[in-house]
């Protein structure tokens, strides 16, 4: 027999294999056990996650000769053409390619016929969003009222591209991304199957870089098998896909903390040198960074399938920052990751997004330097951290116009009583403090005011909108 590929291999052929769609598998078996098939059904989700799977298992189960059964033999006529894709109560058709009205009039015509072999007919739309509008409005009667021989079962990955009208005629089942945990047990039995060594690292970055797809998975491992000889191993792994290594973000991560910016630009360099992908280098930066987030927030990391070593190195990594400079840095790596794409020389973007990382962690919060401005002018500060000054309290500004009093019909409104003036300070002597003497100045350096920019300009709108809006324009040089 020739060679096929694991994704072939392996794929179930009973719903107990299904990986990680333990929700719509149950709801299929009670449906099938209790006689309430529905007319049709709509398997929506990522790829690689068993969708088109779970539809031939369907089909097997209805048209299984012990069957309609939630537990199909695979060993019967039926359950083997389902399987070698040769029965004609099955049918599969590709909604990229027979997407036209003609292709749905086809369609309509041999519903009417009864099945030849098996007890229903079932027929499987994949990638059914490609379908036009003209082909989706052609269906519509016959998936409301098809024959109660005939089961259609439509698969897609964008369900946004799929009419409302056709929704509510289905019976919706949204397939979920497989965890990495489980991806990496499969792995690990393909592995123990073939009796391969395997590193539970290098199992890890297959899956991770699977992004939750088992078929992505499969295909990976089939590429590091070829390429390993009787041993998987995390570094061969890393060279074969591609992968940056995790310990050079935990790199850029100290030199930040360091200010180390030589340090930041090498690393930049070796990963060129190396053959890495700027677009991936950057994506794993936002993962990194989020991680870090979460750390600082949480105090650990959740919602990451990562190992306990790196889980442990981010515990640490957390307490070296603040929670607003993480979140400062990872504005400014996802920035790049929009853009990353689209300039003409990434690297030169890659390295100067490396540098604002630098000064993004070491740049001090603004109350910080007004606490220790106040403490080296020996002006108590404020037990909790004050708000920033109202247009009415800031030096210079005008003060607020007193309230008004009620004026008897023809009478004038009092004047107020011209302010005094207090006379300039004689040498030596110190003024007294009062509600009316202005605050004292206080010197930001120019990257306190770049980070703190917009809440600047908000300031201003309170007295100024057009000024504030002009500034809101511009850039602190």
């Amino acid at each position: 027999m020739s060679y096929q590929v694991m994704a072939r291999e392996r794929r179930p052929e009973v719903f107990d294999e299904v990986v990680a769609q333990d929700h719509i598998v149950q709801t299929l078996q009670n449906a099938i056990r209790t006689d309430r098939i529905a007319q049709a059904y709509l398997f929506s989700g990522p790829r690689g996650t068993g969708k088109t799977t779970t539809a031939r298992l369907l089909a097997k189960a209805l048209n299984c000769e012990d069957g309609p059964t939630p537990t199909p033999c695979g060993t019967c006529t039926s359950c083997v053409a389902i399987k070698e894709g040769r029965s004609l109560d099955v049918r599969e058709i590709d909604g990229a390619s027979t997407n036209s009205v003609d292709d749905v009039r086809q369609l309509r015509e041999e519903v009417g016929y009864a099945a030849s072999k098996g007890k229903r007919k079932v027929y499987i739309i994949d990638e059914v969003h490609m379908l036009t509008i003209a082909a989706f409005n052609a269906l519509l009667k016959t998936l409301e009222e098809p024959p109660a021989h005939v089961i259609f079962v439509f698969a897609t990955t964008e369900l946004n591209k799929v009419p409302d009208t056709i929704l509510s005629r289905c019976q919706r089942y949204n397939f979920r991304r497989i965890p990495t945990s489980d991806i990496v047990d499969e792995l690990r039995k393909i592995a123990e199957e073939k009796g391969l060594q395997a590193e539970e690292d290098a199992l890890f970055l297959i899956g991770r870089k699977a992004g939750g797809a088992l078929r992505d998975a499969q295909s990976l491992m089939d590429q590091v098998i070829s390429f390993s000889e009787g041993e998987i191993l995390a570094g061969d792994v890393r060279g074969l896909l591609g992968l940056v290594p995790r310990d050079l973000y935990f790199e850029l991560t100290d030199a930040i903390v360091r200010d180390d910016g030589a340090t930041g630009l090498r690393i930049v360099n070796d990963l060129i040198v190396e053959g890495g992908d700027i677009g991936e280098f950057t994506e794993g930066m936002v993962e990194h960074f989020r991680h870090l987030l979460v750390a600082c927030v949480q105090g650990e990391v959740i919602g990451a399938d990562l190992p306990e070593s790196d889980l442990e190195r981010y515990r640490t990594s957390a307490q070296s920052f603040e929670e607003q400079d993480v979140l400062r840095m990872l504005n400014t790596v996802a920035d790049l990751e929009l853009n990353v794409g689209r300039v003409g020389d990434p690297r030169f973007w890659l390295e100067l997004t490396i540098m604002k990382l630098m000064k993004a962690a070491s740049t001090a919060d603004l109350q910080t330097v007004i606490n220790r401005l106040e403490n080296a002018s020996s002006v108590p500060a404020a037990p909790s951290r004050p708000a920033l000054p109202r247009p009415s309290q800031r030096a210079g500004a005008a003060p607020s116009p007193a309230p008004r009093k009620n004026v008897k019909a023809g009478g004038a409104a009092p004047r107020p009583a011209p302010r005094e003036t207090p006379p300039p300070p004689q040498n030596g002597e110190e003024r007294d403090g009062g509600d009316d003497e202005p605050a004292p100045a206080i010197r930001a350096d120019l990257n306190t005011i770049r980070n703190r920019w917009e809440e600047i300009v908000n300031i201003v709108k309170e007295t100024k909108v057009s000024v504030g809006t002009f500034l809101a324009e511009g850039t602190p040089r």
